[in-house]
């Protein structure tokens, strides 16, 4: 290019920079938002349109974000910002579990000492850690780019929270679906505390297994000397055996066994269980004397096999299956539901000698007073030793099995009869499946899984033994007998709410009772609510404290693992309420994991946080990856998985900057085109098909069909297609030509869809690509701003030519690539292309500037052509270099210039 020309080119021009350099400007874009008020300024705007309500699940208020707080806030800011630039008003309220386990760890490991501590002293260290623990994620999510209200957001320790938390209590009490009970719960030795089914992990251990021998009272059904059979897999209950349960229609037997040793045996067990047990037990000979029902066994008396003097009895359990084990089930009533149910039913005593601790009790005392204080698990090794001295230990195994762990504290639990406080949900299961039929799920199978796990409840565990929580409503007299009422439990709430929940924790029992109550040494219930109770209440707190809001709410978005947790207990908490769905839609994400598919942990060094990644490479190609995931599954992120990530984004930045650089002088007031070419309508078809699939996306939550629909609109109908032949028009046109400013128009119009588009996944980018575009009446933010309505329509026949002129150029194209191959040309628009055209691709000698489209030096048709560089369906096509004189300005070639320059350039140099 001769540089005297070089100045009347109008190469594009604009201050928005290649490089992003995010990590500084993303916080700057955020304090801006946070100055101006641009959250609740949106709020105002949308006034009057209708409420969308994306209820935040809760986050646990205790330590910095991970990658997978990352990913679901951002999947809800997606939605959020959508939503309210899309014809909705849809506040975002961020919530936080505040009380719990995790708190009093935390504030314990500080050196706190709980149990030594004055209650209300306790409870107060515990809020200033959580109150400091939200601030700090506060202002994590704000670095996330979250588009919300610091200042307004709810806490589960919030007052009001609370009183609707008891509001909720309450009214299941007098709907009679509260009790308090005697029964086997998960117990946790390591938390000292009940656990719901939600808070079970599942993890393999090694544990042993014992068949023991029973002796029997002499009866008239079996010889002496025989043995009935039990196996369990806690050889430490065994001290607890209450009874032996058989099933009265499975058949036993009465076997003759010779055992490894030559010596003879008399077992009872179940036939058909007899062949698995010879050969575990490694019996040489088995001879069946006798085979009976299991109800013939009911009845008979047996000796414990650890302490003889103790004689119990068999009766018939209906959970007694021929499965596995011996067909002789060992019945321990404090460690086992089905154990509990028939002791119950028989009428014998409940009996579970073990504490908080997870140690034998007093309890076993008078029994055996040497287990006193062990350890259950070390207690395995002491009995399984004893059994092998009195010669009833028959078998000892190490079996590797699945078993259930406390989910904070990842160590094992157990079944321990204690002392709770129960929702019965039999009653309400219908209503509650009724409400979960009319929700829609995304991804479907959600919905039968939600419906699964609530329908297999019939209990809800409600108690905790801590003190960091909202305090559960009961008094005791000196019996220790539950004293509580509607009218009492209305009393005390009211009390509650005018004194705040650490009044319960310090004032005595009379100020909570009403004045006939009073002075009858009663006593407070010490334990609190469940933190799935706490966060379950959101939805009731949030109607509550909001008067436009009413459940159920549009959408809830958490990850799978809540379908036990926060779906679970919202749904039977809203609907026990008042029969509403707290929900109308629900969403469900997977699991973060490394680029392997290994689950992110401090340990393997696998982890990725997402600060730091924002403080890299920003929090919009965080985001970004966000919206490239199947967020349904697990989604995996690595470096590999960053870098392809990384290289969209600068493909979409350059993209952007291209158009900016490219609008630098238009006006949208003088110079905008209502009438355009034909190439012009097609590309803004083309960007109206893009907008409209990518508005469906959004629509259906599909935020990976947005991502792909941007990488293919930039790469296939920009990058490959229309900016590529507009450079010409653009640099070279002059300034205020039609042709110029009709590309201009489109341009316009291309980078407003982006802006709508890209808004919501890269919301710091788009405010700085706003920023940067040439507007006289420019908002405070791109994020006031509603979606441009960009339908333009085209005809079914124009958009058919369209298609053929694609399908030519991409053929003629492969005719160019085979001529540079052949070194025929250099580049594309040095050649001359000849068309023999296929019959029904004569139709695209109609439009214009088709040379320039295909960006070659000249089109000619030629009816037959000799000596095609490529024949393909469209046309034969022949290359060769164009011959004549090189344009100094635009480097074209032409059959002759004038002073070095074409007509089209001669005239814009001169005019």
């Amino acid at each position: 290019m001769a540089n005297k020309y070089k100045d009347t080119l109008l190469i594009g021009t604009t201050d928005f920079s290649m490089r992003a350099n995010l990590k500084d400007k993303e916080p700057l874009i955020e304090q801006d938002w946070a100055t101006k008020g641009i959250y609740q300024q949106k709020l105002k705007l949308n006034e009057g349109k209708p409420l969308f309500i994306l209820h935040d699940g809760p986050p646990y208020a205790n330590g910095d974000l991970h990658i997978g707080h990352a990913l679901n806030k951002s999947l809800k800011d997606f939605i959020v910002r959508w939503k309210n630039s899309f014809g909705y008003q849809a506040p975002f309220v961020m919530g936080w579990d505040t009380h719990g386990l995790p708190i009093e760890n935390a504030v314990t490991q500080q050196g706190v000492d709980r149990k030594q501590l004055e209650p209300i002293k306790f409870r107060e260290l515990c809020a200033q850690f959580a109150l400091k623990q939200v601030n700090n994620q506060k202002n994590q999510f704000q670095r996330l780019g979250i588009f919300t209200d610091n200042a307004t957001i709810y806490q589960t320790l919030d007052h009001d929270y609370e009183i609707s938390e008891l509001r909720s209590f309450e009214k299941m009490f007098n709907q009679g679906l509260i009790y308090r009970d005697l029964k086997p719960i998960y117990w946790s030795p390591s938390s000292e505390s009940a656990l719901a089914e939600s808070e079970i992990e599942y993890y393999d251990v090694k544990t042993p297994t014992v068949y023991v021998g029973i002796d029997i009272e002499p009866n008239d059904l079996l010889p002496p000397q025989t043995q009935l059979i039990i196996w369990t897999t806690t050889p430490w209950t065994l001290p607890s055996n209450q009874a032996i349960a058989v099933g009265q229609n499975l058949e036993y037997c009465l076997v003759k066994v010779v055992d490894e040793n030559d010596q003879e045996h008399l077992f009872v067990v179940g036939t058909d269980l007899l062949s698995s047990l010879q050969t575990l037990l490694g019996w040489k000979a088995v001879e069946v004397l006798k085979t009976f029902k299991g109800q013939d066994l009911v009845g008979l008396k047996y000796y414990h096999p650890l302490y003889s003097q103790l004689k119990s009895e068999v009766y018939h359990g209906e959970h007694v299956t021929s499965e596995a084990g011996t067909g002789l089930v060992h019945i321990a009533s404090g460690f086992g539901e089905d154990d509990y149910h028939l002791v119950k039913k028989v009428g014998l005593p409940i009996f579970a000698p073990i504490d908080d601790q997870g140690k034998f009790s007093s309890e076993i005392k008078d029994l055996d007073s040497q287990l006193v204080g062990v350890f259950y698990d070390d207690a395995n090794k002491i009995i399984t030793n004893r059994l092998s001295d009195n010669h009833h230990l028959l078998k000892l195994k190490f079996l590797t099995h699945s078993y259930p762990h406390d989910w904070r504290t990842k160590k094992p639990v157990i079944y321990r009869a204690t002392k709770q406080w129960f929702i019965n949900l039999r009653p309400v299961k219908d209503q509650i499946l009724a409400q979960v039929n009319k929700v829609q799920t995304h991804p479907k199978w959600a919905q039968q899984r939600l419906a699964e796990v609530l329908a297999k409840r019939d209990d809800w565990t409600i108690s905790r033994q801590r003190l960091w929580g909202v305090p559960i409503i009961g008094f005791y007299d000196q019996n220790h007998e539950l004293v509580l009422n509607e009218e009492i439990l209305a009393y005390a709430i009211a009390k509650i709410d005018e004194l705040g929940t650490n009044a319960w924790f310090e004032e005595p029992a009379d100020v909570f009772l009403p004045l006939k109550y009073q002075n009858q040494n009663l006593t407070k219930e010490k334990d609190i609510l469940d933190v799935w109770f706490d966060s379950g209440t959101s939805a009731l707190a949030l109607e509550a404290r909001f008067s436009d809001w009413h459940r159920p709410y549009d959408l809830y978005l958490e990850g799978n693992d809540q379908y036990r947790g926060w779906f679970n207990s919202s749904m039977i908490n809203s609907v026990i309420f008042d029969n509403k769905a707290p929900y109308q839609t629900l969403l469900s994400h997977g699991m973060t994991t490394d680029q392997n598919g290994k689950k992110m942990s401090k340990s393997l060094g696998n982890g990725i946080d997402p600060i730091a990644f924002a403080t890299t490479n920003g929090a919009d190609v965080l985001r970004l990856w966000v919206s490239s995931t199947d967020y349904t599954d697990d989604q995996r992120i690595g470096s590999e998985i960053i870098n392809q990530v990384s290289e969209t984004y600068r493909k979409v930045r350059n993209t952007l900057r291209f158009i900016l650089g490219n609008l630098f002088d238009f006006d949208q007031k003088t110079n905008y085109q209502p009438v355009l070419t034909s190439v012009n309508r097609y590309a803004l078809f083309r960007l109206s098909e893009f907008k409209q699939k990518a508005v469906n996306s959004y629509e259906n939550y599909h935020f990976n069909e947005v991502y792909q629909g941007v990488i293919n609109y930039i790469t296939t109908d920009l990058s490959s297609f229309y900016l590529d032949f507009i450079k010409d028009i653009l640099y070279v046109d002059g300034q205020d030509w039609l042709s110029r400013r009709q590309v201009q128009t489109v341009l316009f119009e291309i980078l407003w869809g982006l802006i709508d588009i890209l808004r919501p996944l890269i919301p710091h980018t788009i405010e700085e690509v706003y920023s940067y575009l040439p507007h006289d009446e420019k908002f405070a933010s791109v994020h006031l701003l509603d979606v441009r309505e960009q339908n333009f329509a085209l005809e079914p026949e124009e958009v058919e030519l369209w298609t053929k002129v694609l399908k030519l150029r991409e053929e003629v194209n492969k005719a160019l690539e085979i001529a540079r191959e052949n070194k025929l040309i250099n580049k594309g628009f040095e050649a001359s292309v000849e068309l023999s055209l296929a019959k029904d691709y004569e139709v695209v000698k109609v439009i214009e500037q088709l040379a320039t489209i295909f960006i070659v030096s000249e089109i000619k048709f030629s009816p037959d052509l000799k000596n095609p560089t490529f024949v393909g369906k469209t046309a034969k096509i022949k290359v060769t270099p164009r011959v004549g004189e090189k344009c100094e300005r635009c480097w074209g070639i032409f059959d002759q210039t004038i002073d070095g320059l074409c007509e089209r350039c001669l005239k814009v140099v001169h005019q």
